[in-house]
């Protein structure tokens, strides 16, 4: 990793080197957020590279590695929530590999090939937003996605944001807490008691 981030006040060297670890992104040359992001907006998240699996013959798993489902790699997310605090952000991330089953029980969102703009890396096509897979990630893995001019601000329709919403609720397995389509769904008052059940 190259840092050209001057010295500061300090010129010991591993503090130059400790600044450039503070500053930098998992993948050199790419600029961490900071700013806390729309609802709806795409960004990229390094989830990390791990090598190999943390599943293993003897039925033992090394929890230093990933298991699967679990997310890996740099990726598109759509944000779901970007003031949960100044460090994180709740984010949905999307895949190309379809799940019948998790589609079919509403926990997996289509994502049209037109609902994101072209951008570098990631050519368009139909992806799907898993929200059974939904994460509080630290600002410093997001960035800003970029095409041929630079980074890209791009926030999908609020109707796609509303569809992954519901389907992060019934993978929290809180579906109940709806309301059914048409009938204001997603319009709870929190502050009101929910009635006892009979």
């Amino acid at each position: 990793m190259t840092c050209d981030i001057p010295l500061l006040s300090d010129s010991r060297p591993w503090r130059r080197w400790q600044h450039c670890l503070a500053t930098a992104t998992p993948e050199e040359g790419l600029m961490a957020i900071n700013f806390s992001p729309t609802v709806g907006q795409v960004l990229q998240c390094h989830f990390g590279q791990f090598g190999g699996s943390g599943e293993q013959s003897s039925g033992h798993s090394d929890f230093n590695r990933r298991i699967p489902p679990e997310m890996v790699k740099n990726r598109l997310v759509i944000v779901l929530n970007g003031r949960l605090s100044r460090q994180s952000c709740i984010v949905v991330p999307l895949s190309r590999s379809h799940d019948p089953s998790k589609s079919c029980t509403g926990v997996h969102v289509e994502v049209a090939s037109d609902a994101i703009c072209p951008l570098d890396y990631f050519t368009p096509c139909r992806r799907w937003a898993k929200a059974d897979c939904i994460h509080t990630v630290s600002n410093r893995r997001l960035h800003l996605p970029t095409d041929a001019k630079g980074a890209v601000k791009w926030v999908v329709d609020s109707a796609l944001v509303r569809r992954i919403q519901r389907a992060a609720i019934k993978a929290l397995n809180a579906s109940a807490l709806l309301v059914p389509i048409g009938e204001q769904a997603l319009h709870i008052d929190a502050r009101q008691p929910l009635e006892p059940l009979s």
